[in-house]
């Protein structure tokens, strides 16, 4: 019993560190200020980052690829 338990919190600590990294989003903010005589305008742009594939890309296959 007390190895079922022992395991139990073993998995629920575990399952807690290993998603405490899904919620983080990787974000661009772009912030612009426009001045006019008749006042100031602040605009910001957040833009997602997605990312699929290999970070960074596999190199060309073959060296004729990079001279084109």
């Amino acid at each position: 019993m007390k190895r079922v338990l022992a395991l139990a919190l073993i998995l629920g600590v575990a399952s807690i560190f290993g998603l405490s990294g899904c919620g983080e989003e990787n974000k661009v903010s772009e912030e612009s200020k426009v001045s006019t005589p008749g006042g100031e305008a602040t605009t910001t742009k957040e833009t997602k980052v997605e990312t699929s594939g290999n970070n960074p890309p596999a190199p060309p296959s073959t060296p004729s690829e990079t001279a084109k």
